[in-house]
């Protein structure tokens, strides 16, 4: 069966205008693009070279420390082999190609990545050592390792330092389609701060949505605008139409897609090969018996300790809030835990004593979607309260509540009774899991998220659950705090 293509429209938009074939102007997109291509792949190395320098500096003088015999003879030959070394090994791991496989290259200069690069650096600089110089084998094995293993640390750092201070924008990307799924992409791209969404193109959108031209267009857009990776995302147009814009591009610009079940879906997800046919495997949930043992004590143990050394911040809280406004040091409120047992939560009262008496009055200011209730400035927050709101510190008390079992360090974020009886959809998975005082809620953007984004998040942190990706989010909290973003 073939499909026959609707008729290619007249090119009479301001887009089509604008990418109207020329005889040169495509070859001068791509001379520019492989020109910051070079420039970038430049600052890379120069970065590498500098952090391997200082890798090796830093691993020799540690070791001398530590055994001046298993240091040998180390000096400014073995430094400079040892950065050599280190700078060979990364362009043969191929952390010189932008990855086609990564929509954000940062994530492909984890240390992580980086650490598979040093058995290679430390034997080229015992080779060239021994063999090329003929050191006689001046530089000895443990003195390798010494020297290139800090660059695990060091090279990442160098790199991001890079990326902020010449190319802040790492990935140009170009979304195909408009609407309310594509909204949401671009919303969460540009929370990403090596990603830059340069805009949409579509058929058939909105009147007034800002586009840079149509289907037809995709392949001028791209060169133009030096886009590294093309998102699929619900485009008002037929299939055959997307697959033919797909198909011109050939191969020049990286493609991914968003599956149309994508609430299903998570990191977790695997595709397999069925007979030319690609499925997508959904992942089953992970926290069982021993995962929530496990879970529990280390919240136990975590939210004690914690408890212990923020005694002191916790009484400063306490008096300022008693001698700020009249009313209780501790706002005690009705929220819905696992299994939609409700728990009585703790937190620093940061507003007014008679606050929830006044809500209806202040109900029609609620600046968030559905079920949920939130204000960039509410009038019945304290002055002491505007403080430890934008500063996560009225949380603190919640740690009782991890204690007595009824919240976790990490999970969905506890709502009061009449929201969570509105909650519907994806987001009822948050009731098989304890709630948390921090979780994927507060680390992808907290109050400046969506509904539709809870619900989401809630979802995909229950059926995804591991125990690393829980130190991971506690990892994330304390910089999110402190750059007070969506807190209020």
């Amino acid at each position: 069966m073939t499909i026959e293509l609707p008729p290619k429209r007249p090119q009479t938009s301001f887009a089509s205008r604008r990418f109207s074939p020329t005889a040169h102007a495509p070859n001068r997109d791509t001379q520019q693009a492989q020109h910051v291509g070079l420039q970038h792949r430049y600052s890379l190395q120069a970065a590498d070279l500098v952090t391997a320098a200082a890798s090796a500096c830093l691993g020799a003088v540690v070791l001398s420390h530590i055994s001046a015999v298993r240091a040998g003879n180390l000096g400014i030959r073995e430094v400079l082999l040892a950065s050599i070394a280190m700078a060979v090994a990364l362009h043969v791991h191929g952390l010189y190609r932008r990855p086609a496989a990564r929509l954000r290259p940062s994530e492909w200069w984890r240390p992580a990545v980086i650490a598979r690069c040093l058995p290679t650096a430390a034997l080229l600089a015992l080779a060239a050592d021994a063999f090329v110089l003929g050191g006689g084998r001046s530089m000895t094995l443990t003195a390798a390792v010494a020297m290139t293993l800090p660059a695990a640390v060091l090279v990442p750092f160098g790199r991001r330092l890079v990326v902020k201070m010449f190319d802040p924008a790492v990935s140009r990307i170009l979304v195909i389609g408009t609407g309310p799924i594509s909204e949401r992409l671009t919303s969460r791209l540009q929370r990403c701060p090596d990603t830059l969404v340069v805009g949409h193109v579509d058929d058939n959108a909105a009147p007034g949505t800002p586009l840079l031209g149509g289907l037809a267009d995709l392949q001028a857009v791209c060169a133009a605008y030096q886009i590294d990776r093309v998102i699929v995302g619900f485009p008002n147009t037929s299939d055959a139409i997307v697959l033919e814009a797909l198909r011109q591009l050939q191969g020049q610009v990286p493609v991914s897609e968003i599956p149309r079940y994508f609430e299903l879906h998570n990191w977790r997800s695997e595709a397999e090969e069925l007979q030319g046919l690609t499925l997508m495997h959904l992942p089953t949930a992970s926290l069982g018996p021993r995962a929530r043992i496990m879970k529990r004590l280390i919240d136990m143990t975590l939210a004690t300790c914690a408890l212990i050394a923020a005694a002191p911040v916790l009484l400063v809280i306490a008096v300022a809030i008693k001698l700020d406004s009249p009313g209780p040091v501790f706002f005690r409120q009705e929220r819905i835990g696992r299994g939609g047992r409700p728990f009585s939560i703790f937190k620093f009262r940061s507003m007014t004593a008679d606050a929830w008496q006044q809500r209806n009055t202040v109900a029609q200011l609620n600046e968030v979607d559905g079920p949920l209730f939130k204000m960039a400035n509410d009038p019945r927050v304290t002055r002491v309260g505007a403080f430890i709101r934008k500063t996560s510190l009225d949380e603190l008390p919640q740690l009782i509540n991890v204690v007595r079992g009824e919240m976790s360090l990490v999970g969905p974020r506890p709502l009061p009774a009449e929201e969570s009886d509105r909650i519907d959809g994806a987001g009822l998975a948050r009731l098989d899991v304890k709630p948390g005082i921090t979780g994927l809620w507060q680390v992808c953007g907290r109050s400046d998220l969506t509904y539709a984004d809870l619900q989401h998040l809630d979802s995909v942190y229950v059926r995804s659950w591991s125990l690393m990706w829980d130190v991971r989010i506690i990892a994330k909290t304390p910089h999110v705090v402190f750059a007070r973003k969506g807190a209020y």
